[in-house]
């Protein structure tokens, strides 16, 4: 671990994933997929904590700082963390290319639950970690047979990225579909102004 843990460790990879995505989708489509996966996985996470229903119940310790409900903040932070790799992959195994590209709905679709997949591998990894004797960022009230982390949490997971991975991409879709603004009267006036000021 880094010096301040993993708050600190969070942050500084997100800042490099809302880096990369406003340099490979552009400023506006970052912030409009980290506002939906933040807005998203925190509902989703506020549900799971008080219900048990979505990832199987579970609570969250004091170790990942200040709460907003029942849910960390850091935790909305987290899933774009998984998510924005995720969605990268998930773009270079099917189109070979880092971001989406306006295909037909069940290219869509494809690949929203490609990513949903790939997330939910990742945690895989990450769940037995920080919910093991090590950390004990949050603790299942029944411990279940993936060291300790019930199946339900992966099914969780699945249905919480492909939520998120669905509205981004449908968005996404639009954005790139939309044609191009006709340029205006000035634009378009550019050349012959241009091809003036050389013939002077």
């Amino acid at each position: 671990m880094i010096p301040g843990g993993l708050g600190t460790l969070t942050v500084i990879v997100l800042l490099f994933s809302v880096w990369h995505a406003s340099y490979a989708l552009g400023v506006r489509l970052t912030l409009v997929f980290f506002a939906i996966t933040a807005v998203t996985s925190w509902i989703f996470e506020e549900i799971g904590v008080t219900t048990g229903l979505i990832f199987g119940p579970y609570h969250y310790t004091s170790m990942l700082g200040p709460w907003l409900g029942s849910v960390p903040v850091l935790i909305p932070l987290a899933w774009f963390v998984l998510v924005y790799p995720s969605y990268v992959v998930a773009n270079l195994i099917l189109d070979r290319l880092p971001v989406g590209t306006p295909g037909g709905r069940g290219h869509v679709v494809g690949l929203v639950l490609l990513g949903a997949l790939l997330m939910t591998a990742s945690d895989l990894v990450v769940d037995p970690i920080l919910s093991g004797p090590s950390f004990r960022a949050w603790v299942w009230e029944t411990a279940g047979p993936y060291y300790g982390v019930p199946l339900q949490n992966y099914l969780g997971w699945v249905v919480t990225a492909f939520t998120v991975y669905l509205l981004y991409r449908s968005l996404e879709r639009r954005a790139r579909l939309q044609p191009a603004r006709p340029p205006s009267l000035g634009q378009r006036g550019m050349p012959v102004l241009d091809e003036a000021a050389m013939s002077r």
